[in-house]
């Protein structure tokens, strides 16, 4: 897995990592949130395609998660179990988690 040195630079990505599984998030369609304790708010919607569109969701999220910054870094670079994050009640996550399970495991290349 490629190392980012910012949750930005990884976010501008995640259209070309989720390209990969395309076919697959066809039936994995959702509307997902990411907010850091820091204040960043970041948007993600699987369209009925497969295709991801960044930013502005056309519907309330289906799964909205919450951390520090630096703790997503970690996660996204697999130093940071998200298991033992939210053990830690240091990941919080509302919704429909299996929404967000499935994503992650079609993304996922680790």
């Amino acid at each position: 897995m490629q190392k980012y040195e910012t949750l930005e630079a990884f976010i501008a990505d995640f259209p070309a990592l989720a390209e990969g599984a395309r076919e697959r998030l066809k039936n994995c369609g959702g509307a997902f949130r990411l907010e850091t304790n820091e204040g960043g708010v970041y948007e993600a919607e699987i369209l009925p395609d497969g295709h991801v569109s960044l930013g502005g969701l056309t519907r309330e999220p289906d799964c909205t998660v919450s951390a520090s910054e630096r703790d997503l870094l970690a996660i996204i670079q697999g130093t940071l179990s998200p298991a033992k994050a939210l053990l830690l009640r240091r990941l919080k996550v509302r919704g429909q988690i299996a929404k967000l399970m499935a994503l992650i495991a079609l993304v996922d290349k680790r």
